[in-house]
């Protein structure tokens, strides 16, 4: 393998690890965040997750679900926090802390099937009222603001996205009802 083959692998390893890491950066912060509720220790502690993600990456050879793979990273991480602050203080016990780890993981899954449900059901809806819907979240505008833009009037506009959020909770009630995980 030439230099330039290996640069351009680990480039393209880098390139795929920024992707992954980009989608779920959010989630493993908000998981970390849930159990470490200082700013500066979470700060710390995403940054060295991240470090050991970008290590390990490089090493496996198959990560199924990148997002958990990162979740159990910060959660090691987590523990080690935790058992290093217990000689200053005492925080939470094991016990507890595993407790709070495993509801977050729960809620979090759920979390995400709520998610994928409702992007599928976005997608289900007639393409004025996705627009009408993507405008109004992506662009954080006001009811009266949006009826501007689309010229229809303020109280057929409330109207109307009354149906629509009623489809979309419909459909997404549907979609979990049947999702096996789900419970």
């Amino acid at each position: 393998m030439t230099r330039k083959d290996l640069d351009k692998r680990q480039f393209d390893e880098g390139s795929h690890f920024v992707t992954q890491l980009t989608a779920c950066q959010h989630r493993i912060y908000a998981f970390i965040l849930t159990l470490v509720p200082n700013w500066s220790d979470a700060d710390d502690l995403m940054q060295e997750t991240t470090e050991v993600m970008w290590r390990k990456f490089q090493e496996e050879d198959d990560i199924r679900d990148f997002c958990a793979w990162g979740k159990a990273i910060a959660r090691n991480k987590i523990m080690n926090f935790y058992a290093r602050k217990k000689r200053e203080r005492v925080l939470f016990d094991d016990a507890l802390l595993k407790d709070v780890i495993e509801r977050e993981e729960k809620t979090s899954s759920k979390e995400e099937l709520r998610v994928q449900a409702l992007q599928k059901c976005l997608h289900k809806l007639r393409p004025n009222d996705r627009h009408l819907i993507q405008v109004l979240y992506e662009h954080e505008i006001t009811i009266k603001k949006l009826a501007e833009e689309v010229k229809r009037p303020v109280q057929g506009l409330y109207k109307a996205m009354a149906r629509i959020h009623h489809a979309l909770l419909q459909c997404v009630r549907r979609s979990l009802s049947t999702a096996e995980d789900y419970a």
